[in-house]
């Protein structure tokens, strides 16, 4: 449309403006004089026929007076006989001066409304004139009658109005005079036109041929028909022109043929060029494929690495938590301790190098579960007072929640623990004095999502603002000073950047050397059903002593909250002058020490003063926590003890409790011993290329009346299995000449272990790993190293169960995975079925980055086209979860459009995850056709 509209647009040539010229003048002043000509005429005819009506009209009304006087019809008839004669005449009527007709000829009037004055006046109709006119007589003699002159000296008003004579008049006659002429102007005007436009264009086709034979020549020009361009040949006048087309011509032949040299050449350039590219091309791609299996090499040697050093810090650590049973010696209890914090510090730096590498691989997937966050803030701030703070380091750690935020959410709570670790372990480690406090309030919320805003603030060192830009860069540090002094792998901070960029958050940080540092950062979690149990306000009076008043405010603040008085002293001093006056109102003393021998000291005599005197209970708060084992009279002489930063719930439940006894309180927290009486002459199998850590789980099993049996490798277990029944198995996963799948594997195919329990003891962290483990036919795995704890509530839990192995993998796909529908649709052919499927597997990732590129380019239309292909291959593949997802999503795009397209997107993003995370354990059958 819009192409033929600038086409009516383009310019006209010459020869038509020429014509134009010509014939327009012509034109315009034919129309003008027509247009005159038939005005004028017009105009006569009308007067004409006016002059003519009235003229007639005086002349009957003049010769009727005595006719009417003397009632003489006859000359009456004669007179309108003779007006009649004319041939524009209708019809002739005479009135009395009743208003009467007493005489009439011609056709029948037009019946009009009639007005009867005294004064001559004529009205025009479409089709006719009405005559009208007065007749008069003068009272005179008789012999005025025969006197003409006489009336001419007698005013009208002294003559006698006597009637009146009407006539109609037809302007047929004019009508067709009008269209004869009009026809004949027509005519003359058409004819004249026609012979200009003939003319006109002779005339401009004569001047505008040269022009034109010029514009073909130039055309060939264009096209390189240089021959036919000098063939061309132009009027004499034209001489000089035709000169210069033929010097053109060959100019522009002669540069042609130089052009087409050159291009001959650049083209021979650059197929020497392509094939050059195409050698770099192919080099590329096996620089390209080296790369990758570089790539697949290094994850391995990760996993590798990961089994080969975990599985001595597994030892380590489990028998440093045995010795620390048996310690008494608070000297070697401290070198014992640090071997454990030395042991964890280098599971956490493992920890960290595995998480960049699932980072890079794109392979770090979050689980959902749910979690405490409260209790999850306290937890890490305690973690990390144990292992940081020191008798030098003096510093508030503060947690601080908004009043809305609840305390139960849905999300991946190890994966929260280790950002808040790293960010609050650095404001730690970077502050020497002063407060860490980190706040936490709620950014924006929907019906499902919470989005929480974290801030980290610190009175640290801080850091220029011409370094900011590194802390997020993999093996980075701000100052090589620094790493000397606090160490760190330079991993910390870029794994939490991609942690909280994968829970849909961000992070940023401000910082100024002489306050301190803030790092703020959002995510977003799923709301939780969870509620915390209701809290009852205690009824309690206490007295506070805390020197630090950051720290001060925040326990004050919580104590208003649960409903306990307290009164706030500055030393002790005014405490003991407090309980001499209010002793009988005051219900415990909240205590804060330093564990130095000048504090503890006096905090001994203000305890003993306090339960001696009066009776009252004291609740010591004590920062750092790894000194206090040095004074074990101090211990047994509280109430409770707590560590900061002070948990709220630990001091609730402390001062919940502050009428018991310090010494049955004591046996409250010291370590119970854990009853396994019901596991007696249970059979376990552990199978383990390291005698260490069969030694350690036998030194943990034994114990509890478990009959433990060990293997060193796959075969040597699979031929115990042959010849004795076990209840449980604790199965390595790397291990020589038969690994712990394949072992398991042909232990399945044993009668009597179709359904037992197989544990993989793994250090192994890859999720794709770890689907591996379990489609080997293995029911759960631990990763090392092994906890105690939870090394006993695993057997717990997998001695009680009574579903099969079978019944398991139901379990976990039967939301996932349809494999009946999957068969029915190729009529029971597996191994069709299971191509099918994996065309499917082996394209959702690639589409699943697809989906992701089109949500945040806002492309609808490319996204619907991809959902579309999923959706459409689901349906014969028996994915049912994504084929739900899909068609929701796919609705969605075409009703809504991207409008609150982002969870439904998710959604459908995680039933394709969730699929490939499970596709190892699908059961397919074997084929019916084993050569196909």
């Amino acid at each position: 449309m819009r192409l033929h509209f600038l086409t009516n647009l383009a310019p006209l040539s010459v020869g038509r403006k020429l014509f134009w010229a010509l014939f327009t003048p012509v034109f315009v002043i034919s129309m003008l004089t027509s247009l005159f000509l038939l005005s004028t005429r017009f105009d006569d005819l009308n007067r004409q026929l006016f002059e003519r009506t009235k003229q007639i009209t005086e002349q009957v009304a003049t010769t009727s007076e005595y006719a009417i006087v003397f009632s003489d019809q006859n000359m009456m008839y004669r007179i309108l006989q003779n007006a009649l004669s004319n041939h524009d005449i209708n019809s002739v009527q005479l009135f009395n001066s009743e208003q009467k007709i007493i005489a009439e000829l011609g056709s029948a009037p037009t019946q009009n409304n009639m007005t009867f004055t005294e004064e001559s006046h004529i009205i025009e109709y479409d089709d006719h004139l009405e005559s009208m006119s007065a007749i008069y007589y003068a009272n005179n003699s008789l012999d005025g009658i025969f006197n003409a002159q006489t009336d001419l000296f007698n005013p009208t008003n002294q003559r006698n109005l006597i009637g009146w004579v009407k006539i109609e008049a037809n302007k047929s006659a004019i009508k067709i005079a009008k269209y004869q002429y009009a026809s004949l102007i027509i005519f003359s005007l058409v004819l004249l036109n026609i012979l200009t436009i003939l003319g006109a264009y002779h005339f401009s086709s004569h001047l505008t041929q040269p022009i034109n034979k010029l514009a073909m020549a130039l055309n060939k020009l264009v096209k390189g028909q240089f021959s036919a361009a000098k063939l061309t040949k132009l009027p004499p006048e034209y001489a000089e022109l035709q000169k210069d087309l033929l010097d053109l011509t060959e100019r522009l032949e002669h540069h042609h043929e130089e052009l087409i040299i050159g291009i001959e050449q650049s083209t021979e350039d650059i197929r020497r060029s392509m094939d050059s590219m195409e050698e770099k091309s192919a080099q590329l791609h096996i620089a390209n494929r080296e790369a990758m299996e570089s790539n697949r090499l290094k994850s391995q040697f990760l996993a590798n690495i990961s089994h080969e050093v975990r599985t001595p810090l597994n030892a380590i650590l489990g028998y440093t938590k045995t010795l620390q049973k048996d310690i008494v010696d608070p000297q070697q209890r401290l070198y014992v301790d640090t071997i454990e914090q030395s042991t964890n510090s280098l599971l956490a730096i493992i920890g960290d190098i595995l998480d960049f590498s699932k980072i890079e691989a794109g392979k770090l997937n979050l689980e959902n579960n749910h979690f405490n966050l409260k209790a999850l803030v306290d937890d890490v701030y305690q973690i990390l007072s144990v292992n940081l703070l020191t008798k030098e380091k003096q510093i508030d750690l503060v947690p601080e929640f908004c009043a809305d935020i609840p305390e139960w959410f849905v999300g991946d709570s190890t994966r929260i623990r280790q950002i808040l670790t790293n960010l609050i372990g650095n404001a730690i480690k970077f502050t020497h004095q002063g407060s860490v406090r980190t706040k936490v309030s709620i950014a924006s919320q929907t019906s499902q999502e919470i989005t929480l805003s974290f801030q980290i603030i610190d009175t640290g060192i801080g850091i220029p603002e011409h370094k900011i830009h590194r802390l997020f860069k993999p093996f980075s540090q701000v100052d090589t000073s620094t790493t000397r002094q606090f160490g760190g792998t330079g991993l910390g901070l870029v794994i939490t950047k991609k942690l909280v960029e994968q829970m849909k958050g961000k992070i940023e940080v401000s910082s100024d050397p002489s306050i301190g540092s803030t790092f703020r950062f959002t995510i977003t979690l799923k709301k939780s059903n969870k509620t915390s149990q209701y809290k009852q306000k205690l009824d309690r009076r206490v007295l506070l002593l805390e020197p630090s008043t950051t720290y001060k405010n925040y326990l004050t603040a919580y104590l208003d909250s649960i409903g306990v008085h307290y009164v706030a002293c500055s030393d002790i001093e005014q405490i003991i002058s407090t309980l001499n006056k209010q002793h009988d109102a005051i219900d415990a003393v909240l205590l804060s020490v330093t564990p130095d021998d000048q504090n503890t000291t006096e905090a001994r005599e203000l305890i003993a003063y306090c339960a001696q005197q009066y009776a009252i209970p004291s609740i010591m708060m004590v920062q750092p926590p790894g000194q206090i084992a040095h004074y074990p009279d101090l211990k047994s002489l509280c109430s409770d003890i707590l560590l900061k930063p002070i948990s709220q719930d630990r001091l609730y439940q402390a001062l919940l409790h502050i009428n018991k006894a310090p010494i049955e309180l004591l046996s409250q927290k010291a370590l119970p011993s854990a009853n396994h009486e019901h596991l007696k002459n249970l059979k376990i199998l552990a199978v383990d290329d390291s005698p260490v850590n069969l030694q350690l789980l036998n030194h943990w099993l034994t114990p509890a009346g478990v009959k433990v049996s060990t293997a060193y490798s796959g075969r040597q277990a699979v031929d115990m299995a042959i010849h004795e029944k076990f209840d449980l198995i604790f199965m390595d996963i790397q291990m020589p000449e038969m690994d712990g799948m394949e072992t398991t594997q042909q232990l399945r195919q044993l009668k009597h272990y179709k359904n037992t329990p197989i544990i993989a003891l793994t250090a192994h962290a890859l999720g794709s790993e770890q689907q591996q483990i379990l489609a080997s036919g293995m029911n759960a795995y631990l990763t090392k190293p092994i906890d105690e704890e939870l090394l006993f509530t695993t057997i717990e839990t997998w001695r009680n169960n009574t579903k099969t192995f079978q019944d398991q993998v139901d379990d976990k796909l039967i939301n996932i995975f349809d494999l009946d529908k999957a068969l029915a649709v190729v009529d029971g052919k597996a191994d069709i079925a299971k191509e099918m499927f994996d065309m499917l597997a082996d394209s959702l990732d690639a589409e699943k980055k697809l989906i992701q590129h089109h949500l945040e380019k806002q492309d609808t239309e490319k996204l619907i086209e991809v959902v579309h292909r999923i959706h459409g291959a689901s349906k014969y593949t028996g994915t049912i979860n994504i084929a739900r997802h899909a068609g929701f999503l796919e609705t969605h795009l075409k009703e809504l459009g991207l409008e609150d397209a982002d969870g439904v997107a998710e959604d459908f993003i995680e039933a394709i995850e969730e699929l490939l995370n499970h596709r190892q354990l699908i059961p397919w059958p074997q084929s019916v056709n084993p050569t196909r």
